[in-house]
């Protein structure tokens, strides 16, 4: 009696208590498949047209880790690049929470007397993604903005600071509406 008692009880005690150590070590809420998340799954097949430019070239890439990659290069003027980076899960972390420490990392930065300043994106542009930064640096525009785990990168070399910043925000805006999220 002592036995089926223990395998009517123990059993399905057993079966729960294996299931949450599971729920919990692998961590399912992070996957970009949970309900709920809204994660891109894949990057854009192809560079859209942006206004006033010829058709963009695409290279795909592979970063380190769970990063993938896409550039995209048009001829301009104004000479116009993007790089797009989709983060995944990486264990604890989510897709979008490493691309939002990928986005907060691309900013301007002394790096000390012999190495100067990285070229980053300072200051914030609203409603562009889920956040975007831009600046100028002399003749090149640099433009930052994330939309859930992925980052966009667009470089524009032109004369005119103002028309250009604009016309960058703009590309962004078209980049961005390209990727798809679940």
């Amino acid at each position: 009696m002592t036995g089926r008692r223990w395998v009517r009880w123990g059993a399905p005690l057993a079966v729960v208590a294996l299931a949450a150590a599971l729920a919990v070590t692998w961590r399912p809420w992070l996957s970009p498949w949970w309900p709920g998340r809204h994660e891109a799954a894949s990057l854009p097949a192809a560079c859209p047209r942006l206004p006033g430019l010829a058709g963009g070239t695409p290279a795909h890439l592979s970063g380190p880790g769970d990063v993938e990659g896409t550039d995209c290069v048009w001829n301009g003027p104004p000479e116009v690049e993007a790089r797009y980076s989709l983060y995944r899960r990486s264990g604890n972390s989510s897709g979008t929470r490493e691309a939002e420490r990928e986005a907060a990392s691309r900013v301007t930065r002394y790096q000390g007397p012999s190495a100067g300043l990285t070229l980053g994106a300072d200051t914030p542009v609203p409603g562009v993604g889920d956040e975007a930064r831009i600046s100028t640096h002399g003749s090149l525009v640099v433009f930052v903005a994330r939309k859930s785990n992925v980052v966009l990168v667009v470089d524009c070399t032109s004369l005119g600071r103002g028309e250009v910043e604009a016309a960058v925000t703009g590309y962004a805006r078209t980049l961005l509406d390209s990727v798809k999220l679940s």
